[in-house]
């Protein structure tokens, strides 16, 4: 998503941080003697709680405005270069890479000042051990903001040069975001057209400047290489690719604690996301045993009905056919009947991820309860031309 743009080191290895509200979620990929990627370990590693404090939601007051003359000169001259995501299985044409292309467009941010946002402490001293443990020093990084950092909105596009199509959605957005649109990092991503004519639509991704910063600042006391600072939305789109029901679109759910995010894919693009109001906690509340109990049932029927929704529009808005299934990340704990459920009430094929097999990892499904998006934003990968 927001690219940061500098030289890299000659390493196959990849790694994704994602800062959560109790500690941090890390995910690192890397190539096997093929050149196939898999991720080698996904892991959460959790804060005492009682060393909490407001830091840790990347909540902080100050930010200042301007990062010197010599900074935004760089951002300028980095605005317009792209970073593809790349796959080593991928088997489609080159046309659908090229579109892919498209919505992995890179935003060059200006750099990080220590002093501006200083992260939690304890999370900085918890990444460092690790990077310095394992050996991760300079190793590419992204960074992954949280669901409250930052804005995803659906915009009709504009037929304006590259230069000037950020300025006109910073714009746009200010009253369609909850925070001012001019303390806002910017992105723009195109949602493909099936006639594979012009895009007439697109996201812009709106991020809080001083969550960025403070993600940014995080990231660099670990002394990690950025490429890129994301958002789950995306990184759940990488998961998706790797689905054989993306071909003909697929929507992929992922629960953690509180909420849920639900994304409709198809061919490697990102179409449509929401956020449900369901997540792991309620899910198991409601659950007991192997058997659907009326609690779970009436949950899953606001969960059905928020689903459907989410399938008509994007039926009717992108002209698309139906979605060939729904895929749910692991939730262990609850009955394997609920695709069964889900499935006969919506009339779509409903079903668990196998993360082992379909990401090629082998990670504990308890872990997964603290999401799968790191997972996927460890398997983005761009080509960056300096």
């Amino acid at each position: 998503m927001f690219d940061w743009l500098r030289r890299r080191h000659e390493t196959q290895r990849r790694l994704s941080v994602y800062p959560t509200a109790n500690g941090l979620s890390l995910a690192l990929t890397d190539r096997d003697e093929s050149g196939a990627l898999v991720i080698r370990w996904v892991e959460h590693l959790g804060l005492d709680p009682l060393g909490l404090d407001a830091g840790l939601t990347l909540d902080i007051d100050d930010l200042p405005p301007d990062t010197g003359p010599d900074r935004r000169a760089e951002q300028r001259g980095g605005q317009d270069r792209r970073g593809p995501d790349r796959r080593g299985n991928d088997r489609r044409s080159a046309d659908r890479r090229q579109g892919d292309r498209r919505q992995q467009k890179a935003l060059a941010l200006s750099a990080s000042r220590a002093d501006a946002a200083p992260p939690n402490p304890k999370m900085v001293e918890l990444l460092q051990r690790i990077v310095r443990e394992r050996d991760l020093r300079n190793v590419p990084c992204t960074g992954l903001l949280r669901s409250g950092d930052y804005s995803l909105v659906l915009l009709d596009s504009l037929a304006l040069p590259a230069s000037e199509i950020r300025g006109a959605v910073r714009w746009q957005l200010r009253e369609l975001i909850d925070f001012p649109a001019e303390e806002s990092v910017i992105d723009v991503f195109d949602v493909p057209e099936p006639d594979g004519h012009t895009a007439r639509r697109m996201y812009a991704v709106a991020a809080r400047r001083e969550r960025v910063q403070q993600l940014v600042n995080l990231l660099n006391l670990a002394d990690l290489e950025i490429r890129a600072i994301d958002i789950p939305e995306l990184a759940l789109r990488n998961i998706a690719a790797l689905l054989p029901e993306d071909e003909g679109g697929v929507a992929l759910i992922s629960l953690d604690r509180q909420q849920g995010l639900m994304t409709v894919t198809r061919q490697e693009s990102l179409y449509f996301a929401r956020r449900v109001d369901c997540g792991t906690e309620r899910l198991l509340t409601a659950a007991s045993g192997e058997e659907l109990t009326p609690a779970l049932e009436s949950l899953l029927d606001g969960l059905i009905i928020e689903v459907q929704r989410s399938l008509d529009f994007y039926e009717r808005n992108f002209n698309q056919a139906p979605v060939t299934a729904i895929v749910f990340a692991p939730v262990p704990g609850v009955t394997r009947q609920l695709c069964d459920y889900m499935q006969a009430q919506l009339g779509v094929p409903v079903r668990w991820l196998d993360v082992a097999a379909e990401c090629d990892v082998d990670v504990p499904d308890s872990l997964l309860l603290e999401g799968i998006s790191v997972l996927g934003a460890a398997l983005r990968e761009e080509q960056v031309t300096l």
